[in-house]
């Protein structure tokens, strides 16, 4: 089934980005994303992409049951600084812990679980009217290097910024983060976010694409998004230090070439384990 995996890939590719399994409750441990971005032919809506999504959660579901994957994800673009505003339409973000697992993402045994004796029919059906409302877009692995989720069901709402080391300061910038982790661990236990994920571009990676990392900052409500408790958070996490000092490390280390805000359509989570059995 590989030729018919390239043709997934080539077909319905669709950023940003995952970035990490959010049915988990602790610091993600190392994962991979797949992100595809999808873009939508004339004619064709969101709405008919979402049903087609949720028939390749079936084959997502198994796959993350039997521990193929870590999480699966349906975003669609709610705002983008991309000038280029019809570029996609929305994206799926597949994560895995092996790296392994793109030889061969749609494994036999998988797809006849998910169709049944007739899958192979099934899936060239599945194929066939996925690339009938999409066409071929780009796809990126990212690595997540980081991570705090308050262990709630994922978030509705995502906001990703794409990050431009300045100057080779690449350790630089990555040990600011850990600064901004700190306050992004208070707001988390303020509830004013659910969580936030940093991940490293792998492939594929050159100075043409304009970013080298992202981060991901979970929101439950669009209130959550607007709410100025930063001020707060950094208050309790550094007392008595200047917040524009802080500020101005991050604007000397990288530059945010894109911050793009995403809304959770559907995804995948660990079944219970009464339906495992």
């Amino acid at each position: 089934m590989k030729t018919n995996v390239m043709l997934r890939t080539l077909m319905v590719v669709l950023s940003v980005l995952t970035f990490t399994n959010l049915a988990m409750s602790q610091a993600p441990e190392i994962t991979y994303s797949e992100v595809m971005y999808h873009k939508l032919l004339p004619g064709h809506t969101v709405q008919q992409a979402v049903a087609l999504e949720k028939e390749w959660g079936k084959i997502h579901q198994i796959q993350l049951n039997g521990k193929a994957i870590t999480g699966w994800y349906v975003l669609s673009k709610v705002l983008s600084s991309n000038p280029d505003q019809q570029a996609y339409d929305y994206i799926t973000i597949k994560t895995f812990a092996d790296m392994g697992h793109l030889s061969e993402s749609y494994p036999d045994q998988v797809l006849e679980k998910a169709f049944g004796a007739a899958y192979k029919t099934k899936w060239a059906d599945l194929l066939k009217r996925t690339g009938a409302i999409q066409q071929g877009g780009k796809v990126e692995i990212w690595r997540t290097m980081d991570g705090i989720l308050n262990g709630k069901a994922p978030a509705p709402i995502w906001v990703i910024e794409f990050m431009k080391v300045k100057n080779g300061l690449d350790n630089e910038y990555v040990a600011l983060e850990q600064t901004f982790k700190k306050l992004h661990q208070e707001r988390v236990n303020m509830n004013n976010i659910s969580g936030w994920t940093m991940a490293g571009l792998m492939y594929p990676a050159g100075t043409e694409k304009g970013y080298e990392y992202a981060t991901v900052n979970y929101y439950s409500s669009m209130k959550d998004m607007a709410d100025g408790r930063y001020m707060e958070a950094f208050k309790k996490v550094m007392p008595g230090q200047d917040p524009q000092k802080l500020m101005d490390g991050a604007y000397k280390t990288r530059d945010i070439v894109r911050q793009e805000v995403y809304s959770l359509l559907e995804y995948v989570s660990p079944a219970p384990v009464q339906a495992m059995k």
